[in-house]
């Protein structure tokens, strides 16, 4: 029979797996859809479409490690299988945490108004600033996740999943993993987040002192702000339970081992719940064309 932890774990596999993969297959389809027709899709729709194939990559090797887990620990090939898949995890965690930054850089140039020439030129560059992002956010998270799984995947005890990363990790890779996998990006976030809510705050006090005085630009700006802000949230919590996974070693069922998995489970749903809610071509998609109609 199985206990209460299997059953929180097995419920979360249950819903996040077709949650996630529609959601993310959602987001892929309106873009591809666009592309097919001829429409070029500009800097901030390629970092969205990128961060939905990274989530639908996620969704899909998480899923399989959990139930992999479940039905086949023991089988002789499990650590090569771990070892391929704890690859993959943390290049995606790494490119999520990559994506998020360059989709900020891109909603802050486009739509914050800052005086500094430098501003000013990356925002008049703005295809030749973010385009190269994505090929160098892919490059940099692959560079830091394969090192890291060869080392984790010298580990013999095949009790302790490569996704859980434990203690034994070499700890350079550790720092520059979170470095540059998760502490740059971060900060470019943080930045973005910081300029837009300054813009936001000029706006909203231009609009008091003129009350003729407003824009579309307005709700740009506040949808840009919750999504990086709402992105950075997830990336954050993301950071913090993975941290503390790498530090803590798992031994049999606990509640903290369930809370890793369920939460690992439901990241790519909610980024991709974030990225439909804060883009209104993806949202009058989703609401037009998967959602009854009335």
């Amino acid at each position: 029979m199985l206990s209460a932890l299997q059953v929180i774990v097995t419920v979360t596999l249950i819903v996040s797996w077709p949650c996630g993969t529609i959601l993310n297959l959602s987001i892929i389809a309106v873009y591809l859809s666009d592309w097919k027709k001829g429409v070029k899709l500009g800097e901030c729709e390629r970092i969205i479409l990128s961060m939905g194939c990274t989530n639908l990559l996620l969704q899909f090797f998480v899923t399989f490690v959990v139930a992999f887990m479940s039905l086949g620990l023991y089988l002789p090939f499990a650590l090569k299988v771990f070892f391929a898949t704890g690859t993959v995890f943390w290049f995606s965690v790494y490119l999520s945490f990559w994506l998020t930054a360059g989709l900020s850089i891109c909603y802050c140039l486009r739509l914050v108004n800052l005086s500094p020439k430098f501003f000013i030129q990356l925002k008049r560059r703005l295809s030749c600033t973010v385009t190269p992002f994505l090929p160098w956010s892919v490059a940099i998270s692959l560079i830091i996740a394969v090192p890291m799984s060869w080392k984790s995947g010298t580990a013999t005890d095949l009790n302790i999943v490569i996704l859980y990363q434990n203690i034994s990790v070499n700890v350079v890779y550790l720092i520059l993993g979170g470095a540059f996998g998760i502490s740059v990006p971060s900060i470019f976030t943080f930045i973005c987040i910081l300029f837009s809510l300054i813009s936001l705050l000029r706006h909203i006090r231009r609009m008091k002192q003129n009350t003729q005085f407003g824009s579309p630009q307005l709700k740009n700006l506040i949808g840009a702000c919750r999504t990086m802000f709402l992105l950075m949230a997830l990336n954050f919590l993301f950071f913090l339970i993975i941290s503390s996974s790498v530090v803590l070693e798992f031994s049999g069922e606990t509640i903290w081992q369930t809370v890793f998995l369920s939460y690992v489970m439901l990241n790519p749903s909610g980024q991709a719940i974030v990225l439909i809610f804060g883009n209104s071509k993806l949202l009058s998609a989703w609401s037009k064309n998967l959602l009854p109609q009335g």
